[in-house]
């Protein structure tokens, strides 16, 4: 008889210890980021130039800045054989200048051409005034994987860092105007808005 009671206090102790259970909510969450993050260093300046166009459109002369900023020259010229257009270099240009950042670490971006080709007087182009055109655009990566290598379309080789960053100058060609022109180019500041897209 004692030992029965002995057993069924035991049991009754232990079953009025219950198990006490907490319970939190929380959430699961993700950011999704495929945009590039591109910001502009510094604009592409073509410089300070005295520059004739050909009356009739015909010829063109051509000023280039080079991407590489260790390149001499930076900005070099090149006219016609005709003459009837001309560029002379007073002042270098300078290469424009780009960084990427936030992106995936080592991946391989791509580069897209502006479409935008004129180059317009700050002051309003007046009746029968020579424009410029840029084209031909070159990159140089400067910074990354691939620093010091020039960029290539076909395949691409603007590769970011360990740290999610690159960095690229853009340097490109600008050429007298095509189209007929009774009169000179007016001296002022000539300018152009160019978008440029980096992407994965």
């Amino acid at each position: 008889m004692k030992f029965y009671l002995s057993a069924l206090a035991v049991a009754t102790v232990v079953s009025s210890f219950s198990t006490y259970a907490a319970t939190e909510s929380f959430e699961a969450k993700v950011t999704v980021q495929n945009a590039v993050v591109l910001t502009k260093d510094n604009d592409l300046n073509f410089g300070t130039i005295r520059a004739i166009s050909d009356p009739l459109g015909a010829e063109q002369a051509t000023l280039t800045v080079n991407p590489d900023p260790a390149a001499s020259p930076v900005t070099s010229q090149d006219n016609p054989t005709g003459n009837a257009a001309s560029i002379s270099i007073i002042e270098g240009g300078e290469a424009g200048a780009f960084s990427v950042s936030d992106v995936v670490p080592n991946s391989i971006l791509t580069i897209s051409d502006p479409v935008n080709t004129l180059i317009l007087p700050l002051a309003g182009q007046g009746l029968n005034e020579p424009d410029f055109t840029v084209d031909a655009w070159t990159y140089f990566i400067t910074s990354g994987t691939n620093s010091g290598a020039l960029y290539t379309q076909g395949t691409p080789n603007l590769q970011a860092g360990a740290d999610g960053a690159v960095s690229f100058n853009i340097g490109a060609t600008l050429s007298t105007s095509s189209n007929a022109s009774s009169v000179d180019y007016p001296d002022g500041e000539y300018s152009g808005s160019f978008n440029i897209e980096v992407s994965y």
